[in-house]
């Protein structure tokens, strides 16, 4: 049986620990009211503020609904983007990158009837961007064939759902998708069978490997095989 105040103590020191881990992670939940999805199947307001470093919220309080910025950023998906859901909260991730200015969001599942504006602020600094440095550490046509493609991977910041891409020329011999800490790192790409089979018919070879970042510009490394 937990003594009197116990209780609320563990409820304290957990609600610290969680905030701490937003803090350190650099996340700063904004302040100003929720972009709501209605039951209607539209959204509360025309425009919504917060201030540039902040990460956006949507509230649903009814139906499949979620914010998707109108144009794409440097990784060519939506500029911001939050997943659907039905009921509850979500982050709209990728409003923390942006700089002052208006921005247009829709929803994906209702585009005719909920489109708003996002307006950033003036107030507070935008959070850079994740960015990473590659380098194919990989030298052999055999090795790459029997264990992969072998990558040096420098982060700026952790990242997951990142995608690595090796190519030669315009044909993808490899593909994973994988999680990055902030740091140096190595990272193993395992080619596919059709890969192999084209590399093995190559006296030598010239690779491309791409990491395509959430929210950020891709990386590109590109070395010779032998």
């Amino acid at each position: 049986m937990l003594k009197r105040g116990t209780g609320r103590r563990m409820w304290l020191a957990a609600a610290f620990a969680a905030f701490a881990v937003m803090a350190y992670a650099g996340i700063a939940l904004a302040a100003s009211p929720p972009i709501i999805g209605q039951i209607d199947d539209t959204y509360s307001a025309p425009a919504y503020t917060i201030d540039q470093g902040e990460v956006a919220q949507l509230q649903v309080t009814g139906s499949d609904h979620n914010a998707t910025a109108r144009t794409n950023g440097p990784d060519s998906m939506a500029l911001f983007r939050s997943p659907t859901i039905t009921g509850g909260s979500a982050a709209v991730d990728g409003t923390q990158y942006l700089s002052a200015g208006d921005y247009q969001f829709f929803c994906t599942i209702h585009p005719t009837t909920m489109q708003a504006t996002l307006h950033v602020s003036g107030n507070g600094t935008p959070q850079a961007r994740p960015s990473a440095s590659l380098k194919l550490k990989t030298k052999t046509i055999s090795k790459a064939v029997k264990k992969g493609l072998l990558v040096s991977i420098t982060a700026s910041t952790s990242a997951s759902n990142t995608t690595l891409t090796a190519k030669l020329g315009n044909a993808t011999i490899g593909k994973t998708s994988t999680s990055l800490a902030a740091g140096p790192q190595s990272k193993k790409l395992k080619l596919s069978k059709a890969g192999k089979s084209k590399l093995r018919k190559k006296g030598s070879a010239k690779v491309t490997v791409t990491a395509t970042i959430p929210f950020g510009a891709p990386a590109t490394a590109k070395g010779k095989l032998k």
